[in-house]
């Protein structure tokens, strides 16, 4: 009886130290959910060690297609040691190459995860695969149209409050008119 209480012991000091990791992916832009060719999008790769041990030789990695992407930094990256309660972050920039036309107006990207490889023990031994949170699927957009989104549409306003000036102060201006005459019509001049 005794021994198994020390293996249950045991059993629960190991896994009470073990290392217990959430991997996010985010994607950042100007604008936010608005992609267009040529605007950067700023991809973060978030890891954090929720459980009471460390985490060893993560090795965290997003696959983007370069034939739609320039990509500036890596894609990849590793990191020793992700300590308990400890968190990691690596970002890197894509920025999407389209060049739209009638017959293809957005370039569709469907939303994938990033990888994760870690092991819960410093020798290497037990590799885990972890993925990340899915981003969602993106629509790109091409330039002029992101451009035809974000444009102030100052000329359109100006006509716009032009028309609603025009609107209230026409009738109020007849009204005031005609309440200063209260009601006596103008005089006819007379005839000698």
């Amino acid at each position: 009886m005794l021994a198994h209480l020390l293996s249950v012991l045991c059993l629960t000091a190991v896994k009470a130290s073990e290392a217990k990791i959430i991997f996010r992916k985010s994607l950042s832009t100007e604008i936010p959910f608005l992609y267009a060719a040529g605007n950067p999008i700023n991809v973060t790769l978030d890891i954090y060690n929720l459980g009471t041990g460390s985490a060893y030789n993560l090795k965290a990695s997003d696959a983007w297609p370069r034939d739609y992407f320039d990509i500036e930094g890596e894609m990849e990256a590793e990191f020793d040691e992700v300590q308990a309660s400890g968190h990691k972050q690596h970002n890197f920039t894509v920025t999407p190459k389209f060049d739209a036309t009638p017959e293809k107006p957005l370039l569709y990207v469907r939303g994938f995860p990033a990888e994760l490889i870690f092991s819960t023990d410093e020798a290497g031994e037990d590799r885990t695969h972890a993925i990340s949170t899915q981003m969602r699927d993106i629509l790109v957009r091409s330039a002029e149209e992101y451009k035809r989104l974000t444009a102030k549409h100052n000329m359109e306003w100006a006509i716009f409050s032009i028309g609603m000036v025009a609107s209230v102060l026409v009738p109020f201006v007849t009204w005031l008119y005609f309440s200063n005459l209260k009601g006596v019509p103008p005089s006819k001049p007379k005839k000698e």
